[in-house]
């Protein structure tokens, strides 16, 4: 993964926008939802304008007022912010806002950001499936719930009682109620041997 030092072009009426909006300085989001700090710490080169995570280090008080804090800043400098926190999204133009996918592609989504719906960032930025990988690589649970589903509607196959018993167990586990009834009825239905 590779990612320039000001992380993101704008258009020139993207620019303008972020100079209107904040006291003449251009300031850039990075959304970056499926990377650690660990991963970027190694990617995104340092400035003294650049803030990996920073609600990391923070207060929640400070991270709402981080955007405020940048535009007091006397330095005409472009800051870059990479983060996945609401309070910082909320306080950024959308036009200054981009996403990194999980892909390592970073992406224009168009998002209206600024004071806007939490719900809106929260599906169109951070856990939008169009910036993951693959439709197959959602969540360990989901896989898990799926191997057990194949088992439960494969009746033609024998099970021994220990598998049986590691299956229902299995089943147990899982924390939705109704799922876990359904997958017990279907699991009745198993041969056992």
């Amino acid at each position: 993964m590779k990612i320039n030092q000001n992380l993101f072009d704008l258009e020139p009426d993207q620019e303008a926008t972020s100079k209107m909006m904040y006291n003449g300085k251009v300031i850039k989001c990075l959304v970056a939802p499926y990377h650690s700090y660990a991963q970027l710490e190694q990617t995104v080169p340092f400035t003294k304008t650049t803030y990996l995570f920073p609600e990391r280090e923070m207060s929640v008080a400070q991270v709402k007022g981080l955007i405020s804090m940048i535009v007091a800043n006397p330095s005409q400098e472009e800051f870059r912010i990479v983060t996945a926190n609401q309070n910082i999204i909320l306080d950024m133009v959308g036009d200054c806002v981009r996403v990194l996918t999980e892909g390592d592609e970073v992406v224009y989504t168009g998002t209206k950001t600024f004071l806007a719906n939490i719900h809106d960032i929260r599906y169109e930025l951070l856990e939008n499936d169009k910036h993951r990988l693959s439709e197959s690589e959602k969540t360990q649970a989901h896989k898990n719930i799926g191997v057990l589903i194949d088992r439960v509607n494969d009746t033609a196959t024998p099970i021994t009682k220990g598998d049986f018993a590691n299956l229902v167990s299995q089943i147990n586990m899982i924390g939705e109620e109704f799922v876990k009834r359904k997958l017990k009825e279907m699991a009745e239905e198993l041969t056992i041997i």
